[in-house]
């Protein structure tokens, strides 16, 4: 039983040292293609935070799965988009140094994505979005240069403070429509 775990640990720790191996040195795919999904010029690589580039990442619809064209649904999708970045903004600031993806295509949603020296770009049908962040201590501090709800025409700019440990978020800004 002893030698089945060891073996086991062992086979483990070598698999991690391998991956970690490949992304220190970088991974470059230049296609790939699954039933759900379609990667292209795909670059990979482990620095002192990870670095993501890429030209094209489509996720392909689920057969199942029924969208319906609603205007209401488009609405919700994007405050529930704007929410999503809201609450990961702190695990990006921690893990990643650069994300470079020029199309992102989820359920015929196009988007850009940028984050890059501590800039954070997002830009598609529903949202442009500009960011700068800091870190302080514990807090992540966003700078939001401009942030555009297309379906609203509203610009909203200000500063953005969140607290990682507590989940506390703080937002001091003007809107404009």
């Amino acid at each position: 039983m002893k030698k089945k775990i060891v073996y086991a640990l062992l086979v483990l720790i070598v698999f991690i040292s391998v991956v970690f191996l490949v992304l220190k040195n970088g991974i470059l795919i230049s296609h790939i293609q699954f039933s759900f999904l379609n990667l292209e010029q795909l670059y990979i690589k482990l620095d002192k935070k990870l670095i993501v580039r890429a030209k094209n990442i489509t996720f392909n619809e689920d057969n199942n799965a029924s969208i319906q064209d609603d205007k209401n649904v488009n609405s919700d999708f994007a405050s529930k988009e704007l929410l999503n970045i809201t609450k990961n903004l702190k695990y990006l600031y921690t893990f990643v140094e650069e994300i470079d993806i020029q199309n992102f295509n989820i359920k015929d949603n196009h988007m850009r994505i940028l984050f890059k020296n501590d800039e954070f770009f997002v830009d598609n049908d529903l949202l442009f979005l500009k960011l700068a962040l800091h870190r302080e201590g514990k807090e992540i501090n966003a700078d939001i240069k401009n942030l555009l709800l297309k379906d609203y025409n509203l610009s909203i700019d200000g500063n953005l403070s969140i607290n990682a440990k507590s989940e506390f978020y703080n937002f001091k800004g003007q809107a404009n429509s």
